[in-house]
């Protein structure tokens, strides 16, 4: 299978493996790339034309791709990621999460930028991809076992300790809706229950190899621009303390959630005690870094005392802080560790576990349910033993955790009792993002394709950033995170940048959305013209980004019944003011929130009564057919 010779910074092949019949079948990446640029944008393309509307995400008809980014195998900064996109059983559309990824790079240097996997096998089974080589071979025997444990046993029988596999844990084979897959150990595929579509393929991993090399069209003109680019790096604001404690650097400026959205900010003596850049100063054994990543702020601890001494794991991101720990107001400062360990194991997601219990365990304080909804589990807050517990009881679907395996706002419908409306969600997707106090966070996460995900458009405003932003974005009006002005057009700003870095398989926090200072989409496309030979503008860039949007809104609108009222945030959210802290009695203007809603519709073309893209806009971006499949469902937004 040789490389496309027309093609260069993509290894030129996209790889079919149909799982029902073991026949495996190549196409050239090219018959996509000018249009949809990589990873991501060929996943929504290859699934909105190949899905029927009948198929449902358990369906052996549906499909998964897994796209490795067009500069990953590059020593472009951050270019690591990895996705796997699907029809996802989470919000019942579309559905993608990324990964920093050693896989990825083994995969280009095997030759292939996608990989397509469709069927269902008869019995379990992982692939053996290397190089031409590509099998489908027996996984009985990892059936049942946890990511680490599947990984180490890949790694012997395949008599290679330096082998990077993704695999799915027991969440994965039971169908929990918030499985998730794992890079080796600790990255993860993350939202949408990937790792259940993944099981429901009776897929249990995937194991490459690759000897070939990534070649660019111009070796000199881009090793300058990306040398250009790392030494914007070196200096930064921030860059020493992302080295230092990755993303829990975030711990003393980011708005937080606190007994499930009660706060959007920890008690101060609550946030002393758990501060988590303390444990990794304590426990940290070493660091990591993966290839192109310009910043590393990967590390392993070693946790020596405590109810989790001996626990060896990489050092969890801001997310578990926040959805899982400070959700469930737990004050051991390692539990965020354990957490995150176990999540891993299991193949769970930590957002699908934070969700469902955070939510439960505010109805158990509201009597809405008792311990005998609970198997006898005393979920008060803080209750670090239960919350493990609970994970274990979501992933092997035991008792009330087959009700919380089906993520809170399923949970809610099958429980009743006015539990709703703490059951915080966008699109079905338990809910990560705090809307409270900060309105351009929340209209990125709530209009996000898939349901919830502040990196799919969601901005983050500091003080200190307000004049580099209006420079960026060329928005005069924008004067902080909590007003309303100007925040549309940020949004649909970043939501370009976010797709483009997503299919070019750059970290986001080696972008602007990480540090202004960072890779823009100028930058984009100064490098991707270098590596490829194909002169490409920042107007291109956008075009694609625009497109791509447009292809996932109406995927959703093929299989959802999703329109203007999912992209508001959660009812709690609009409600009610924000009890304390800096900024108490903040509280959503429903008025404010809608305009700035129609502004974002307006800005896109799209219909604002129904959300729903109309004819010009689809035209406008080079989708005049999707626009005809939308008038036949009655989809077609209005002019």
């Amino acid at each position: 299978m040789a490389n496309d010779d027309a093609l260069y910074a993509y290894a030129g092949i996209i790889l079919r493996i149909n799982l029902s019949n073991g026949q495996v079948k190549t196409e050239p990446t090219s018959r996509y790339a000018k249009d949809w640029i990589g990873s991501t944008g060929i996943a929504t393309k290859i699934l909105y034309d190949e899905l029927r509307p009948w198929v449902t995400p358990y369906d052996p008809a549906n499909k998964i791709v897994f796209g490795c980014g067009t500069l990953v195998g590059t020593p472009m900064p951050g270019a690591c990621k990895m996705s796997a996109s699907t029809l996802g059983p989470r919000t019942g559309g579309w559905a993608s999460g990324l990964a920093d990824s050693y896989v990825a790079g083994e995969l280009k240097c095997a030759g292939y930028d996608i990989v397509v996997i469709e069927g269902r096998a008869a019995k379990p089974v992982y692939l053996w991809i290397e190089d031409d080589k590509i099998e489908i071979r027996d996984a009985l025997h990892l059936w049942g076992k946890d990511t680490w444990q599947t990984l180490d046993s890949l790694r012997t029988e395949l008599n290679d300790q330096s082998l990077h596999v993704l695999s799915i844990g027991p969440a994965g084979e039971n169908l929990v809706r918030g499985a998730c897959i794992i890079q080796d150990r600790a990255r993860a595929f993350g939202r949408c229950g990937t790792g259940a579509v993944m099981g429901s393929k009776n897929l249990k991993a995937i194991v490459a190899r690759g000897t070939r090399a990534v070649k660019v069209a111009d070796p000199e003109r881009f090793m300058q621009l990306v040398h250009d680019l790392r030494d914007r790096f070196r200096n930064a604001e921030g860059v020493e303390e992302m080295r230092r404690y990755g993303t829990l650097r975030l711990f003393p400026i980011k708005n937080t959630i606190y007994k499930n959205f009660q706060e959007t900010s920890f008690p101060e003596e609550y946030a002393r005690q758990i501060d988590p850049r303390r444990s990794v100063e304590k426990y940290e054994v070493a660091r990591q870094n993966f290839p192109g990543c310009a910043i590393g702020c990967g590390r392993h601890l070693h946790i020596t005392d405590g109810p989790y001494a001996g626990l060896k794991t990489e050092s969890s991101q801001w997310e578990t802080v926040t959805s899982v720990q400070a959700r469930c107001a737990i004050e051991e400062p390692t539990f965020l560790f354990k957490a995150n360990a176990l999540c891993n194991q299991l193949g769970l997601d930590v957002d699908a576990a934070g969700g469902a219990i955070g939510w439960a365990m505010e109805c158990y304080e509201r009597g809405i349910l008792t311990e005998k909804d609970t198997d006898g589990i005393q979920l008060n807050w803080g209750n670090a033993d239960g919350v493990l517990k609970l994970i274990e009881n979501m992933v092997y679907r035991r008792g009330f955790g087959d009700i919380l395996a089906e993520g809170c706002a399923r949970a809610a419908d099958i429980v009743g009792r006015d539990s709703a409306y703490y059951a915080m969600h966008i699109k079905g997707q338990d809910q990560y993002e705090i809307c409270r106090g900060n309105p351009v966070w929340a209209l990125g996460a709530t209009t996000s394709t898939r349901g919830g995900g502040h990196t799919t458009g969601s901005v983050d405003i500091r003080p200190s950033e307000v004049g580099k932003i209006k420079m960026l974005f060329k928005i005069p009006g924008v004067e902080d995170s909590s007003g309303y002005a100007g925040k549309a057009q940020m949004v649909a700003a970043m939501e370009v940048v976010h797709r483009m870095a997503n299919s070019l398989g750059i970290c986001h926090f080696n972008t602007v959305w990480g540090n202004l200072d960072f890779v823009g989409l100028p930058d984009m496309a100064a490098v991707y013209s270098a590596a490829t030979g194909w002169p490409t503008s920042t107007a291109d860039l956008q075009l694609a980004g625009e497109r791509q949007l447009n292809l996932e809104k109406a995927f959703n609108l093929r299989f959802t019944s999703f329109g203007r009222r999912d992209d508001l945030p959660p009812a709690r959210a609009m409600a009610e003011p924000i009890p304390t802290g800096r900024q108490a009695g903040w509280k959503m203007d429903a008025e404010r929130y809608n305009h700035m809603l129609d502004e974002y519709y307006t800005l896109h073309g799209w219909d604002r009564n129904t959300s729903y893209p109309t004819r010009p806009a689809l035209a406008a971006v080079g989708l005049d057919s999707v626009a005809d499949d939308l008038e036949k469902i009655g989809k077609l937004g209005k002019v």
